[in-house]
């Protein structure tokens, strides 16, 4: 699937209603073979008479983990990433967008007390961010502490559930590197912290004093 401003990342669980005839041909696809698909940002920079759904170079393959079908045909999904990969190009022989993709292999997460801390941190915040929801929170942040021994994948996990913003999503997509992943998703929950901490002050960025 190509969505606007949907970036799937690895670790996320992704609701999906299935509604296009061609989404449903294609799920119906998935679940009589391996129960995959990639969900790929649209790259609007490259739109273009001949191709009006361009991808974006990234993106991620999901396996189908919950599945409602209804009695009209649509379908409610809850789609489980696996992994990032590269798109190498498309291919047009259905009435989805196909994809021909390649795995990316990921550089090892340095054993570093620096990372160590940004795990920390990472929990620290995730657990602050969430801690409106009460118990409701419990599951996910059992799901957070359950990768701390891969900081590459928790930050996938935490971006995926927590960051809402597009540009930092691609982002973290993009990156290969685990350390300066979990580093860049602590600094924008960091980012979204202050923020809410601003307006529960009432104020907002503009409204700071400067010493």
């Amino acid at each position: 699937m190509t969505l606007g401003d949907c970036v799937f990342l690895p670790q996320q669980l992704l609701p999906l209603r299935i509604f296009e005839p061609r989404y449903r041909r294609m799920l119906k696809e998935a679940l009589e073979g391996n129960r995959m698909f990639a969900v790929s940002q649209l790259d609007a920079d490259l739109l273009s008479p001949e191709d009006d759904e361009p991808s974006c170079p990234f993106t991620c393959v999901g396996r189908i983990v919950g599945h409602v079908e209804h009695p009209d045909g649509t379908s409610h999904v809850m789609l489980e990433g696996l992994r990032r990969a590269r798109v190498l190009r498309k291919q047009r022989r259905t009435p989805y967008p196909r994809l021909e993709v390649s795995a990316v292999d990921e550089e090892e997460a340095p054993d570093t007390a620096a990372v160590t801390r940004e795990v920390a941190r990472l929990l620290a915040l995730s657990e602050k961010l969430t801690s409106a929801l009460g118990a409701d929170a419990d599951p996910l942040m059992g799901r957070f502490r359950g990768l701390t021994g891969r900081p590459g994948a928790l930050a996938d996990a935490v971006a995926g559930h927590l960051l809402t913003d597009t540009g930092t999503r691609r982002q973290v997509l993009e990156c290969l590197a685990p350390g300066r992943r979990i580093r860049q998703v602590a600094d924008a929950l960091a980012r979204l912290d202050a923020l809410n901490e601003i307006g529960r002050q009432g104020g907002d960025e503009t409204t700071r004093g400067l010493n």
